[in-house]
């Protein structure tokens, strides 16, 4: 595929220009035809990419949930799909993204199916939007589906936004005090010593071992920070590897409080992702598939795989699953009931809905837990910066 810049009119005589790809210049000019453009300028060119935007877009949970909503009403008004994309392309605040959007209308309008015009932009679109929308455009509801996606997406932003704010009060404390233990050791320690010693004040052993400490660091900056950089890379690296990731996600797991939350999270999205793809008429298998690539979790995606291949030999979804101690038994044996009465995507819903309660109150919990350890650890460390600033006072005076 080759990269064309075009300029051109409308009907209307408005003047348009822009770039679109295709296999050369006479599918170029005829895919800009069949958009209604009258052609004044069709050259081979190089696209820039636009200012402070990388090729390799990354849409967050709430841009595609807006896209998805703008798009399910675009069409179910009676627009038609290239009419929605251009609508769609001109509101899209990311330049980036608006090219995507447009090489996509051009595309199918020269006659590409709207799902292999999504999957030349993988990068850009998630595996389960791509899929779901070749299930409602094989089906012939993609608005919908795309109402369903909307939905789906907004959890998922709701989800992530309830973790960012439990983490961001421990966050700001710990930043705060760490600039306080900084400002102590190397501005108010060393100025009270420098006095006191003009004074004959002799300086305590704990003292001395602070500032020895400190102007290690201080000296010696370079090696800390080379020290930190290869165990940096080098736990990226290795956690890069298939036994690396795994060890990682099983470590997670397992914490006491901060595992149980991220085994919380990954059943919601489980069982709603899951929900959300057998209601659109995917089949269990390529579901399976599909939930796996999803999976961000090495233990969990290894489970899914398993899982997928019990349903292939014949078994339900609920056995495979019930080999794996990361799946709780209420979840398989609701699964289970869910199979039995063939009700599965209704109990999925379920079993989600109740999952993100328990995310809520988990967050909650854990963040009126992490609090007083986070202000316990640091107030351990200021009392011992501020007892080695205050020793040299209190020689001072019993010298005196």
């Amino acid at each position: 595929m080759k990269n064309f810049a075009y300029e051109g009119r409308t009907r209307s005589g408005r003047r348009v220009q822009g770039f679109l790809k295709a296999e050369n210049e006479e599918v170029a000019a005829t895919k800009l035809r069949r958009e209604g453009y009258y052609i004044t300028s069709l050259k081979e060119a190089v696209r820039p990419a636009p200012f402070g935007f990388q090729r390799r877009i990354r849409l967050k949970a709430k841009n595609l949930a807006l896209f998805c909503r703008q798009f399910a009403i675009m069409l179910g008004t009676g627009l038609t799909l290239v009419e929605s994309l251009e609508l769609l392309e001109g509101q899209a605040v990311n330049p980036a993204f608006a090219e995507v959007l447009e090489e996509i209308r051009l595309e199918v309008a020269s006659g590409t199916a709207f799902t292999k015009a999504l999957e030349r932009h993988r990068r850009v679109f998630p595996h389960v939007f791509i899929y779901l929308v070749e299930a409602g455009e094989t089906a012939g509801a993609l608005p919908e589906v795309l109402e369903r996606l909307a939905l789906y997406y907004e959890r998922e932003d709701e989800l992530r936004k309830k973790l960012s704010e439990a983490l961001m009060y421990p966050g700001i404390i710990t930043a705060v005090s760490l600039l306080m233990v900084i400002v102590l050791l190397f501005v108010v320690l060393p100025l009270l010593v420098k006095n006191f010693a003009g004074l004959g004040v002799e300086t305590p052993a704990l003292t001395v071992k602070v500032l020895n400490v400190k102007d290690w660091f201080t000296d010696y900056w370079y090696v800390v920070f080379a020290a930190c950089t290869a165990i940096i890379l080098g736990l990226r690296a290795y956690l890069r590897t298939k036994q690396g990731r795994f060890l990682k996600d099983y470590f997670l797991l397992a914490l006491p409080a901060l595992g149980e939350m991220q085994k919380m999270v990954i059943f919601s999205r489980f069982c709603r992702t899951l929900s959300l793809l057998l209601s659109s008429g995917i089949a269990m298998i390529p579901t399976l598939q599909i939930l796996e690539r999803l999976m961000d979790n090495s233990v969990v995606k290894k489970a899914v795989q398993e899982a997928a291949a019990g349903v292939e030999r014949g078994q339900g979804i609920s056995t495979p699953l019930a080999e794996h101690k990361v799946f709780p038994n209420m979840l398989i044996q609701m699964v289970a009931v869910g199979e039995e009465t063939g009700n599965l995507e209704t109990v999925l819903v379920q079993l989600a809905d109740y999952y993100d309660r328990e995310v809520n109150f988990a967050v909650a919990s854990f963040t009126k837990v992490l609090e007083p350890v986070i202000m316990l650890l640091l107030a351990i460390v200021v009392l011992f910066i501020l007892i080695s600033v205050y020793l040299p006072m209190m020689e001072m005076v019993t010298a005196i």
